[in-house]
């Protein structure tokens, strides 16, 4: 049976994942850079929490799927390319540079934050254009946005010619696959053939069956992705003989694309209740994805120069500064994120999309 879903329909599902998968990145983070670390807590908090950085593929998956979903009656239509390009300049620089722009003010005003190679005219150019360079961007978790902008770059051509970007796509993704296959990081081969770019197209593939085919179960569809990305982590974390990272990441694609699937279809079907508490986080998930390491370590000087440290379990401590950085993640958004969105989009040629569809 072909279902045709409306193009720019918001489905509460995908702003739900966005805000879990958020939430994941900053419990990893925490059990990384506060937990784990001498001059703070010594010890992780959990192994459970090491595989949260997954959080990131489940992103990746997301882009591709929602991309295809709000863009592809716009394939083989160049006039609607100059839209496009607006659209995603808007959704990921302005509040990225706010960011970009205060850590750097930070490292001005305090040199001991940062190292000397943070601040060479090359890194800062590339962390502000969003291009590979062989180190992390200043805002370290940046790194995600450079495989977003470049697959935003290669749906570009599709836009301008359905034919050849198509073609150029697959070109694209038979060069990460062998790439990953071969498992080299040289730079910048590490970045343009990433194991973390197939996913993308493993977004597009889901949001093309969503838009052709009703899914029978998707209730089960869903649990079954879920309980196989939790799978997955635990073997990573378990495993006495762990996979490559690269085999981690396709294994957190894959099973991210099937609850994604099975989740959209079964809000389409029954629609969705639950907390808008959620959409909140999932609507901020960008903002406290940027914003959440920054504040984690400023979080952490307060609660140990506070004493509160000493004082609190580190489990309440743990839940603390989920809270705190949380919330001021949405305080962002609130302030800084939407209110620059709603300035720009003033500008752009066509109404943005309602869904939304980076980290």
């Amino acid at each position: 049976m072909t279902v045709k879903a409306p193009a720019t329909r918001p489905l509460r599902s995908l702003q739900i994942g966005r805000g879990f998968a958020a939430l994941f990145v900053v419990l990893y983070h925490l059990n990384n850079s506060v937990w784990g670390i001498a001059k703070y807590f010594p010890d992780p908090f959990s192994p459970l929490l090491s595989f949260g950085n997954a959080g990131v593929q489940f992103f990746f998956v997301l882009s591709g799927f929602i991309i295809y979903l709000v863009h592809a009656d716009d394939t083989g239509r160049p006039r609607r390319l100059l839209s496009f390009a607006f659209k995603r300049f808007v959704r990921v620089y302005p509040t990225y540079w706010v960011v970009l722009f205060a850590v750097l003010a930070a490292l001005l005003m305090n040199p001991a934050l940062g190292t000397l190679g943070e601040r060479t005219v090359s890194r800062v150019a590339a962390s502000v254009l969003l291009i590979p360079y062989p180190q992390d961007p200043i805002v370290s978790v940046a790194w995600t946005l450079e495989h977003e902008l470049l697959f935003y770059t290669i749906f570009s051509i599709v836009i301008l010619n359905a034919s050849i970007g198509k073609w150029v796509f697959v070109a694209w993704q038979a060069a990460c696959l062998a790439n990953t296959l071969a498992g080299s990081s040289e730079f910048p081969y590490g970045i343009i053939f990433s194991a973390n770019n197939l996913l993308f197209s493993f977004g597009l593939a889901m949001a093309f069956l969503f838009r052709k085919w009703r899914c029978p179960a998707p209730g089960f569809v869903t649990i079954s992705g879920a309980l196989a990305f939790l799978a997955v982590g635990l073997h990573k974390v378990h495993a006495a003989s762990p996979l490559t990272s690269d085999a981690y990441i396709v294994a957190f694609g894959a099973s991210s694309a099937i609850a994604i699937l099975g989740a959209c279809n079964y809000e389409r079907r029954y629609g969705l209740l639950a907390p808008r508490l959620l959409d909140t986080l999932g609507d901020a998930s960008y903002s406290i994805y940027l914003v959440h390491l920054p504040l984690l370590s400023l979080f952490a000087k307060a609660l140990f120069a506070s004493g509160l440290a000493g004082l609190l379990p580190e489990g309440l401590s743990l839940i603390l500064m989920v809270c705190v950085v949380l919330a001021a993640g949405v305080m962002f958004s609130k302030l800084i994120e939407m209110p620059l969105i709603a300035a720009f989009r003033k500008f752009t040629p066509q109404r943005a999309a309602s869904i939304v569809d980076i980290p």
